[in-house]
């Protein structure tokens, strides 16, 4: 007879212990308490996110339980440490979600018992403590999921319910002028096309909605009052299901998503160069019958919560040959080939100026993952900036909006098509989202021009547009 021991306990794993199914990708930090609250069946954890404190040069992971909400500080490599429990407005939730912005984080929930509230946590005594500074349910009971604009200063609420019988809306925008004190501005009503926002993804007030079974929604919401709906990807595309959300890559030309269903439905990838007629390009997953759930595209790679399969990265620097590059199972319960469903790696983050990536899995805990050199550290390092310049084709004042993880100088030139130099001067970058107005292209002609971005040591080239 075979004795099963029942271990009950609160440990962490550090990547000296075993190595899980992994390929260049290693474990650096695991936290995982089995004693915690469960809900539905064998959830312990949701979703997470990171925070980089700029000012004390120290990194965070954000994760939910279902009862709470957890700070931990992973600026250490080795080491996870637990800074803070916060209690969820709701005790009982199994979505939760947040957004960072400034040094605030923002939690929302969906599928609570009781109903929950939007919540604000002010993140800048870290790692000393975490400060509540708003709780309060007349914008949020319940909302799926949050993203944050930062460049608009706004917050989305998808599949929002607000309180005090104020009704509810397919999706719901918030003004965070004063980041303490959130204002409703604007909605996309449930009466819309989409009348359920899953996921959003927002760029430049525009919004790229996952709608569920009703396909993917583009929405420009620069009038957040009036939203304008400027593209679709109906119902009837390759491997259609459940839209659940999407990603738009650093040049503004490709879309990424995914449709959540148990058996397993391929990522997509669809050109939107044309906003209004997107045209599929790929589609892959990372085993057949294998279920993605997020997917976030950051320089040529992908990074996707894959659920039993864990975590998955792709190359897409080719996006009509995907490439896988590296994976990590932090879900070994099932056989190989084998699915049950909604199990495994929920949420994905990898935006840390360091490049570690943390993942979040229902059962098994959080974990702190490091890209090896065989992942292309060469090319995963350029990341260090990104770029993406808006609008392209240029019909007004163009903006060149560049993410960098530090401050440095670098040059910018665009050339004509002869290759004559018609702008070159040295910008200076800080670390975070710069802007640059390039208020000079106004007098060009019609045509197409080059523009190029040179640091230290990194060089970008892209085409811009004049029409």
């Amino acid at each position: 007879m075979k004795k099963i021991l029942l271990v009950v306990s609160l440990f962490i794993c550090i990547a000296a212990q075993a190595q899980k199914q992994s390929l260049n990708i290693s474990l650096l930090a695991h936290w995982n308490d089995s004693t915690l609250n469960r809900c539905d069946a064998d959830q312990i954890w949701n979703d997470l996110t990171g925070w980089n404190d700029t000012i004390k040069k120290r990194e965070y992971l954000i994760a939910g339980s279902c009862d709470s909400i957890y700070f931990f500080d992973i600026t250490v490599d080795s080491v996870i440490k637990k800074c803070a429990v916060k209690e969820g407005h709701s005790r009982n939730s199994i979505n939760r979600d947040y957004e960072t912005y400034s040094h605030y984080v923002y939690c929302v929930s969906d599928r609570s018992s009781p109903v929950g509230s939007l919540q604000i946590f002010d993140l800048q005594y870290l790692p000393d403590s975490v400060h509540l500074v708003y709780d309060n349910d007349s914008l949020s009971v319940n909302t799926h999921t949050i993203f944050i604009e930062a460049k608009s200063k706004r917050a989305y609420l998808c599949s929002n319910i607000r309180g005090h019988m104020s009704g509810s809306s397919a999706m719901g925008i918030l003004s965070l002028a004063n980041p303490e004190h959130p204002v409703f501005i604007g909605e996309l009503p449930v009466s819309s096309p989409c009348n359920l926002v899953h996921e959003v993804f927002v760029q430049n007030d525009t919004a790229y909605c996952s709608c569920g079974y009703n396909g993917l929604f583009i929405y420009d919401f620069k009038n957040a009052g009036n939203p304008i709906e400027i593209g679709s990807i109906s119902p009837g595309y390759p491997y259609g299901g459940y839209n659940h959300s999407s990603w738009i890559d650093s040049t503004g030309k490709y879309l990424l998503f995914s449709d959540e269903l148990p058996f397993g439905m391929p990522i997509k990838i669809y050109n939107i160069h044309d906003i209004q007629n997107p045209v599929s390009v790929k589609t892959f997953n990372s085993n057949i019958g294998a279920t993605p759930h997020n997917a976030d595209w950051k320089g040529r790679f992908a990074w996707t919560s894959s659920y039993e399969d864990g975590v998955y990265c792709y190359d897409l620097i080719d996006p009509s040959n995907p490439v896988v590059a590296g994976y990590y199972d932090t879900y070994m319960k099932n056989a190989p080939g084998s699915y049950f469903g909604f199990h495994g790696c929920w949420g994905v983050y990898c935006f840390l100026p360091s490049g570690k990536i943390l993942a979040s899995d229902i059962s098994e805990g959080l974990f702190v993952l490091k890209p090896s050199a065989n992942l292309g550290i060469n090319t995963f390092s350029q990341d260090k900036i990104h770029y993406s310049i808006y609008p392209n084709p240029l019909t007004e004042n163009t903006i060149i909006k560049i993410t960098s993880t530090q401050n440095e100088d670098a040059l910018l030139s665009i050339f004509d098509v002869v290759g004559n130099v018609l702008i070159h001067k040295t910008i200076q970058l800080a670390n975070g989202e710069n802007e640059i107005d390039l208020n000079e292209l106004n007098a060009f002609k019609n045509g197409m021009y080059f523009v190029q971005i040179k640091t230290i040591s990194q060089v970008w080239n892209t085409k811009l547009m004049k029409q």
